[in-house]
């Protein structure tokens, strides 16, 4: 890791669970230069953002929200995916939505997706694969 990191085993290890309230592994939490806590949740938006996300700042990370909210703006609102039966709804995680796993490419996904509302597969919207007659945008 090109980041400051603990050793496996570390003394410390403890006291920063607890400190920073870890409620999994592996989690990445970011501190900004100011020692602040810019977000718990590193991971996500590492597998989310890629280098885009760097530098690790409010400022960077309302940035790329705002982005990921005015590109869902041309989404259509619901969706038929080829992967899947039922339809799809456009959520976010202020709607029901949250951090997930796609169905589709297996890979971490946050913000915006599109889910069912019958069973809960999700998917990216970059990973839908349109089929049959689309919803009203």
């Amino acid at each position: 890791m090109p980041w400051l990191s603990l050793p496996f085993g570390d003394t410390a290890i403890k006291s920063l669970y607890r400190y920073f309230d870890v409620q999994w592994i592996p989690c990445l939490i970011i501190i900004g230069p100011n020692g602040r806590t810019v977000t718990k949740n590193g991971r996500n938006l590492i597998n989310l953002h890629k280098e885009n996300a760097y530098p690790f700042t409010e400022a960077k990370l309302q940035l790329l929200e705002k982005e990921m909210d005015e590109a869902a703006k041309n989404l259509p609102r619901s969706e038929y995916h080829a992967g899947h039966r039922h339809e799809l709804t456009l959520v976010s995680e202020g709607t029901g939505g949250g951090p997930f796993i796609c169905c589709d490419c297996d890979e971490q996904g946050s913000g915006w997706a599109y889910q069912c509302l019958e069973c809960g597969y999700e998917v990216h919207p970059k990973c839908v694969r349109a089929v049959g007659q689309r919803a009203s945008v």
